[in-house]
């Protein structure tokens, strides 16, 4: 081993011990690792596929396209916040012992108990909207495809096969994992980009900048003869609501602090990690978004759509091209709640080990 590694192994595992804990996990993991399983998580075409049709309608174009600018941009300086206390605090507990370490000694405690539970309970609620909204994807792909009728025992039960598969994968080792997290990051950066520029290249016309960054849409209306929330509310209303679809897709990039006892040079590796796929995800995903607004043929025809990024790459590519994109999309998503699993189940552990063993982590 060379001399640096040997002395960030005694740094890594020096910080752990200042910290009131030993090493057990095998880091095995280096800064690509830990980057791709934050990166899997954002997947862009995951919150951007599923939510694609909520965005029209909540704000249009113009919403999505400046929301996403503005979520990613704030996203970012949560990270780097997050990121330098990683550097200072490299555990697998993540946020539930930072709230531990910076709240005032007396209520400590309670910060980092209730910090730990709301930070599992959303990484399982996640973890499900994941493969939820996968199993509604190929539902409607298959809908699209030949007809198949999809309904909510259906969905369910694919949703528990998609689930199970995720389960079967986490229980090889974490090297097999590893190994994964390059066939994801293949498919989130290289087939990402791959299918936005194919949408774009093969539309037959292209929308102008001002419908990509300037339209928009109230659909919020319930009927043809109600007002929506615009009118009920206001414009800025809707805006705020709109860009729910940003803020749902770019979330998840804890994940480089939760497998940090797991990486290799933690205190410099995993804050990396995480800002790095903060940056990816919002320049990949901007991209993937603008291609598929520009590509939009009839905007009534999409909006209206169960699914409307399938609506958008056939109208480009044709029936055929639109579901080898969409089958891209689901290996994307896929992967995505796979390492969203791998997430849960590392805080889950650190969780559970040290609320049983330690009422206090400095004892």
């Amino acid at each position: 081993m060379p001399a640096a590694d040997v002395n960030f192994k005694i740094q890594d595992e020096g910080r752990l011990a200042e910290l009131g804990y030993t090493q057990e996990l095998r880091r095995e993991w280096g800064l690509l690792h830990n980057f791709g399983a934050s990166f899997s998580i954002i997947s862009v075409a995951t919150g951007i596929t599923t939510l694609f049709g909520y965005g029209l309608n909540t704000g249009g174009p113009g919403v999505m396209t400046v929301g996403w600018i503005i979520v990613c941009f704030f996203t970012l300086i949560i990270g780097t916040s997050m990121a330098e206390i990683l550097s200072s605090i490299p555990t697998s507990g993540g946020p539930y012992f930072w709230a531990y370490m910076l709240s005032p000694q007396q209520h400590a405690p309670f910060f980092a108990w209730i910090t730990g539970w709301f930070n599992l309970l959303g990484q399982i609620a996640v973890t499900t909207a994941i493969d939820f909204g996968l199993a509604n994807i190929i539902s409607l792909t298959a809908q699209s495809a030949n007809g198949y009728s999809p309904s909510a025992g259906k969905t369910l039960g694919i949703t528990a096969v998609i689930l199970l598969s995720h389960v079967g994968v986490n229980l090889f080792s974490v090297r097999t994992l590893k190994y994964m997290i390059y066939t994801s990051l293949a498919l989130n950066f290289l087939g990402i980009i791959s299918l936005s520029i194919a949408t774009m290249a093969n539309a037959p016309k292209l929308q102008p900048a001002s419908f990509v960054f300037a339209k928009f849409f109230d659909g919020t209306a319930a009927t043809a003869n109600d007002v929506g929330w615009s009118i009920r509310a206001s414009a800025p209303y809707v805006a705020v609501t709109g860009v729910l679809m940003t803020q749902y897709t770019v979330l998840g990039y804890d994940a480089s602090a939760h497998l940090c006892e797991e990486t290799r040079k933690a205190v410099r590796d995993a804050p990396f990690g995480l800002l790095y796929a903060i940056v990816g995800s919002s320049i990949i995903g901007f991209f993937m978004l603008v291609s598929l607004l520009l590509s939009i043929q009839d905007f009534e025809e999409v909006r209206n759509d169960p699914l409307p990024v399938l609506k958008i790459m056939t109208d480009s590519c044709g029936k055929t091209g639109g579901l080898v994109l969409m089958v891209l999309i689901m290996l994307c998503v896929w992967h995505c709640g796979l390492f969203s699993l791998v997430r849960t189940t590392s805080p889950f552990q650190s969780l559970l080990l040290h609320f049983a063993k330690e009422h206090d982590p400095d004892e």
